[in-house]
């Protein structure tokens, strides 16, 4: 029961943030606005072509323009392995040395809440787990989740050139079996 802990990301990522002098924010997926709004940061950027944030547009399109660096990353898009790991990529070389990027939707509960297309629209988390296979075996990147609110993984960038290692093809068709 997820609900019942009083630690979700809206704390993590406001215990991210709370280091930087005038943080850069930067929520990729905002929906609601749930976490987005409840950031007291001045410079935020929320990326969401449909609704939520206060730019509207897809990550891919926001981040072939993007200039900034920033502090704290939060993704929590479209809750596909192709675009998470994407997202992820692109988030590496636009963090701060002392960033910090987020991945929500980490710990699928079932093969229900992780299947993909969706099955469930109560709760779906989608293949985002698979990233994290990557994300472990590449150099440059200490990776940990986070048992709050769905699983939160947090990378900490060591080396903004770090390339993710690519397992797409050992990934492309793993079930819930495979990540459980």
């Amino acid at each position: 029961d997820w609900k019942s802990t009083n630690f979700n990301r809206i704390a993590l990522v406001n215990f991210l943030l709370q280091n930087s002098q005038n943080p850069e924010y930067l929520e990729i997926g905002c929906d609601t606005n749930e976490l987005f709004n409840s950031i007291p940061a001045i410079n935020k950027t929320g990326v969401d072509p449909f609704m939520g944030g206060n730019i509207r547009k897809t990550s891919d399109d926001f981040f072939k323009e993007n200039q900034k660096i920033f502090d704290v990353v939060f993704i929590d898009g479209l809750h596909s392995y192709e675009q998470v790991r994407k997202d992820v990529i692109n988030s590496i070389s636009s963090i701060s040395g002392n960033g910090w990027i987020a991945l929500h939707d980490m710990l699928p509960r079932n093969w229900k809440e992780q299947h993909t297309p969706i099955l469930n629209e109560s709760c779906w988390l989608g293949d985002v787990w698979k990233v994290a296979f990557e994300i472990m075996q590449t150099k440059g990147l200490d990776f940990k989740i986070i048992s709050i609110d769905y699983g939160v993984g947090i990378i900490k960038v060591k080396d903004n050139k770090a390339k993710l290692m690519d397992l797409r093809k050992e990934l492309k068709d793993a079930k819930f079996n495979y990540y459980f």
